[in-house]
Order: structure tokens, then C-alpha cells, then sequence
């Protein structure tokens, strides 16, 4: 398992919900279990409000689990071919269909956990559940089918 976090690990990640060369983005980390499954954790800003300030806005909650979930498909195609998250020749993955399940509102302020597990794969497509807890109760649970792209996708 490797300390630093998924997003660290995926050159010229400007996304975003979790690029860590995006300044101004959500910065989420992710990180790899080895075993199909990975875990975030992120504290919503009053700036990332809904209507009602003291609620996270429904958008960035499918944000960070449409990220959390890619970068959960990246780092496991990595796995499955046994090489290092980020080595060449490298690995890319687009979000193919997002669906996202609101089963209660999100305060702002408190620590969010995601568990991102890979519920089935092949070479060119995973599909990855996750569920979203605040104070050990779900709140949010989403599924990402995660697409491999070329990287020439990302235009560098």
C-alpha cells in the first residue's frame, strides 16, 4: 500500500475534484488498498454549500465521488497489470455514466469518509460502487463505470 495518494501518483492531474496541480480545485485524496478497494476522506468548506449554507451542495458530493471512484479504476487497472500507479505506459480512465443516490443531507464541516470498491472489471472498463458516511451513517452511495481512454486523451 503506498503512502501517498492516488492523485499524487497519476501525472498531470489537473482535475478539478482531485488534481493536485488544480490550485483552486477540491484537492481530494484517495488512497489504494492493494485489494480492490480504496478510501477517502474530505471536509467540506462552508464555500461548498447548497442553497441551505450549513448543506454540501449535491454537485460536489457526485464530484468527489465520480474522482474518488476514476482514480479507484486507475489504480486498480495498474494493480491488475502489477505495475506501480502512474508508470509508463500510462493509464487513463473517464467517467462513462455517474449515478448518484442522496439518501440524506450532508452538513457542512464534517469529515465525509468514501469507500470506493471495484465491483467488476476488464481491461478497458471498470465499474466502481461507493459509499459516502458522515458520523458512520450513509448518506450518499454512487457507482461510476470508469472508461479507458489514450492518454493522448488528456492533450499533452
Amino acid at each position: 500500500m503506498e503512502d501517498r495518494a492516488l492523485q499524487e501518483l497519476i501525472p498531470h492531474n489537473n482535475c478539478f475534484g482531485c488534481g493536485p496541480e488544480n490550485e483552486s480545485g477540491l484537492q481530494l485524496k484517495s488512497y489504494w488498498s492493494g485489494v480492490g478497494v480504496s478510501r477517502a476522506i474530505f471536509l467540506p468548506k462552508p464555500w461548498h454549500c447548497a442553497g441551505p449554507k450549513h448543506f454540501v451542495n449535491g454537485g460536489i458530493i457526485s464530484t468527489i465521488i465520480d474522482c474518488h471512484c476514476i482514480c479507484t479504476a486507475t489504480a486498480a487497472a495498474y494493480f491488475d497489470e502489477n505495475r506501480k500507479i502512474g508508470s509508463s505506459p500510462l493509464l487513463c480512465f473517464v467517467t462513462g455514466k455517474l449515478s448518484i443516490h442522496y439518501r440524506r443531507p450532508i452538513s457542512i464541516n464534517t469529515k465525509l469518509q468514501m469507500e470506493a470498491i471495484v465491483k467488476s472489471a476488464t481491461k478497458e472498463r471498470f465499474v466502481i460502487t461507493c459509499d459516502l458516511t458522515m458520523d458512520d451513517k450513509l448518506c450518499v452511495q454512487g457507482e461510476v463505470e470508469a472508461v479507458k481512454v489514450s492518454f493522448s486523451w488528456m492533450g499533452i
